[in-house]
């Protein structure tokens, strides 16, 4: 059970300058997956880490993985 003022969520990371955060994005709403929040790298690589609900994790890396749209797990960056 998360805390108050916790938010869980799966992170997913896609590459955001090529085009695949757009992918993704359509794709996960097409499908009604919820996306969270997301946010958007602003030094190289560029990036976007889209959150989902946690019990949309698995289906929402399949879905992408399926689109051919490569994802990685989420790095903290400085």
């Amino acid at each position: 059970m998360a805390k108050v003022g916790t938010i869980v969520t799966t992170p997913i990371r896609v590459d955001y300058m090529n085009g695949d955060y757009n992918k993704a994005y359509d794709i996960l709403a097409k499908e009604k997956i919820a996306m969270v929040y997301k946010a958007v790298a602003s030094v190289e690589p560029y990036h976007a880490t889209i959150h989902v609900n946690p019990e949309d994790g698995e289906k929402a890396k399949q879905l992408l993985t399926k689109a051919g749209i490569k994802w990685h797990p989420p790095t903290p960056f400085y």
